[in-house]
């Protein structure tokens, strides 16, 4: 007598060799895993999040900037923060020692968020191509809607035009020389980094 042991599934089938993770812009619902309280090199701080989307793929170093290298508020980045809450329910966040010098902000784990995520091509140091992914547009994980749809009582339709017109976003130096590389003033990774 023999076991089944695998019944074919498509759609795992058709995820093998990518890696697991969100690599292309687009609408996602995320689980966080991790909210990382991280400062650059340069000074410039930032909550880095981590998490999980509905269909098992992950996403890392997501990257919102908070305050810039002199230590001035980012009202881009602090805006993009207090919309996160508001989709997930935190109303105030608080950093915690993960570990020595580690600190996170516990409030955001394990919630549930609607991300627009936009790819962005870069150029690592040696040239060669990488990519990262930005927030563009967080929602209600559970309608679709954003805080003001929600707030004027609208139908979810700001995330699909978003991402109807939503392209890649291409930061690559031209050529072998110089080229500018802003985002190398907010690093993708935690290298060099030290807690807020």
């Amino acid at each position: 007598m023999s076991n089944v042991i695998f019944t074919y599934n498509q759609e795992a089938a058709l995820t093998a060799g990518q890696g697991g993770f969100i690599n292309e812009s687009g609408a996602y619902v995320i689980t966080i895993t991790e909210a990382a309280l991280t400062t650059s090199s340069g000074g410039a701080k930032a909550i880095e999040f981590s998490g999980e989307a509905d269909d098992g793929r992950k996403v890392q170093y997501l990257s919102v900037y908070v305050s810039k290298k002199d230590g001035t508020d980012n009202t881009f980045g602090v805006n993009m923060i207090h919309a996160i809450m508001g989709c997930t329910g935190v109303a105030q966040l608080t950093n915690h020692m993960k570990a020595a010098g580690q600190y996170v902000a516990p409030e955001f784990a394990g919630k549930k968020v609607g991300l627009v995520l936009q790819k962005v091509l870069r150029s690592k140091n040696d040239g060669s191509d990488t990519y990262g992914l930005e927030i563009r547009m967080p929602f209600i994980a559970q309608t679709h809607q954003t805080l003001l749809e929600k707030s004027e009582g609208k139908s979810p339709e700001a995330v699909e035009r978003m991402v109807a017109g939503l392209k890649d976003k291409d930061e690559r130096r031209k050529g072998s020389a110089g080229g500018s590389a802003s985002y190398n003033d907010y690093p993708l990774h935690d290298e060099g980094y030290t807690p807020f």
